[in-house]
């Protein structure tokens, strides 16, 4: 009788504490806190949670200081594809702009004009950033709709009569045009450096890998040895009934295998998020 009360009073313990998370906020992870809390182990827990963010944000940190080291500029989000996001945007409002349908173009010719010179610049920016090297692929998408924006104004402008402005546009769509078959050609003339920017991101998360899991296994052997076997035993009992239950209301979440080991399950989420959530299914 006195250990089903302890069960129950641990039970209860664990649903008061994950409450006001339902239905929307509660996690695996967050169910795992509250079981090591219930069984008076809330201090291991937090610091396993701890730990494992820690070495998370450590883990990229070294991965981008390691892109930037390597690829400088051409790394995954460098600073020319910021430019390029810019260019591209200005681009896109010219060409908005100039087409007549919400606005009169006598009115936005200034705007216009503007706008097309940035996205030029930031083509020949990039373009002299790269110096003949190829960029990431990242950088023909955002380069192709600076483009496009930039030939569309030019059209709908010239389009309209034959003037300075017509002249002005259609040179930043020059400009647009020469910088993507410049992208372009870059990458088509050396496929290894094409493949090394392209899969740099790739092969910085495989490097740091092992790291990360070094970092789990070693948190796993210590709280293995915080714990006596019954208290284990318990804490995975009260984790895995209370996300049972969730899933019985029809609450969908993460799946733990049972008898996931205790702490594991902190471990593993947190560990995770090293990993871009776009990336996580290729690492």
């Amino acid at each position: 009788m006195m250990i089903e009360a302890q069960w129950s009073e641990q039970l209860a313990a664990v649903h008061a504490e994950i409450a006001p998370a339902l239905p929307r906020n509660v996690e695996p992870r967050t169910v795992e806190l509250a079981a090591f809390t219930a069984v008076g182990e809330r201090d291991l827990a937090m610091r396993l949670w701890t730990e494992a963010r820690d070495a998370a944000d450590a883990a990229r940190r070294s991965v981008r200081a390691g892109l930037r080291e390597r690829h400088g500029s051409r790394r995954p989000g460098g600073w020319p594809l910021m430019v390029l996001l810019v260019g591209a945007l200005c681009a896109a409002v010219a060409a908005v702009l100039s087409s007549g349908l919400r606005f009169d173009p006598a009115d936005t010719v200034a705007t216009v004009v503007t706008l097309s010179g940035l996205a030029a610049l930031a083509c020949i920016v990039v373009m002299i950033a790269a110096r003949g090297r190829a960029l990431n692929r990242a950088v023909i998408r955002l380069h192709g709709v600076a483009t496009v924006g930039l030939v569309l104004a030019a059209v709908f402008t010239v389009g309209r009569g034959w003037d300075t402005t017509a002249m002005i546009l259609l040179v930043t769509a020059a400009i647009g045009v020469a910088g993507l078959v410049g992208v372009l050609v870059a990458r088509a003339r050396d496929s290894a450096d094409t493949e090394l920017v392209d899969t740099a991101e790739n092969v910085a998360l495989a490097e740091t890998k092992p790291e990360v899991e070094a970092v789990g296994l070693r948190l796993r052997a210590e709280t293995e040895a915080a714990l006596d076997a019954a208290t284990a035993d318990r804490i995975v009992a009260l984790r895995d009934t209370v996300l049972a239950e969730i899933a019985a209301r029809g609450i969908t979440l993460e799946p733990v295998p049972p008898r996931t080991p205790a702490g594991s399950v902190i471990i593993d989420a947190l560990l995770a998020t090293w990993v871009p959530e776009v990336m996580r299914g290729e690492v």
